[in-house]
């Protein structure tokens, strides 16, 4: 037979749990609401942004999720979303290129593109070394990342509204 202070320390941990498993459900449930998916929608829709600032939100967004400040991508990315007045919906959403399935691919792929720029003259390989190829290669990586996304997001966002005017005059 269990002692009160076990029953009451059984009883406290079960409480503990179900309050630190309901929250993040909780906000899970919120996010996912329909008042905040609508508000999502239109920050993304937002017709008094420029095709051209929303192209370069996303290629910000990019930049940012791969740039090696691992921890503090998110916040420096928001940070300097607000500071030059970026959709930092789409700087968010586009960050979200370094969430942990596809981070081994930019890893490598930086590893990669930093072998174009250290050229590797000694025989012995040290850490330093891999780290600056690395390093070298992540910027290059999102440099090139960021001008692709923000070129792509450019000619689909002008493609979406030519297809709204025409779809407007011909009606």
């Amino acid at each position: 037979m269990a002692s009160g202070k076990t029953f009451r320390a059984i009883i406290l941990n079960a409480i503990q749990c179900l309050i630190i498993n309901t929250k993040p459900f909780r906000f899970i449930k919120t996010l996912f609401s329909k008042k905040s998916l609508n508000k999502i929608v239109n920050e993304l829709y937002n017709p008094d942004q420029t095709d051209e600032l929303k192209a370069f939100s996303a290629a910000f967004g990019i930049f940012m999720g791969i740039i090696p400040i691992w921890g503090f991508q998110t916040i420096a990315a928001i940070f300097l979303a607000m500071a030059l007045k970026l959709n930092k919906t789409l700087v968010g959403l586009f960050l979200l290129v370094s969430v942990p399935p596809i981070m081994p691919l930019i890893i490598f792929l930086s590893y990669r593109f930093g072998a174009y720029w250290i050229v590797n003259h000694a025989a012995n390989e040290n850490i330093s070394r891999h780290l600056q190829q690395y390093i070298y290669g992540s910027l290059s990586l999102a440099i090139v990342a960021a001008i692709t996304t923000g070129l792509l997001a450019f000619v689909l966002l002008k493609l979406i509204r030519a297809i709204k005017q025409f779809k407007l005059t011909t009606a």
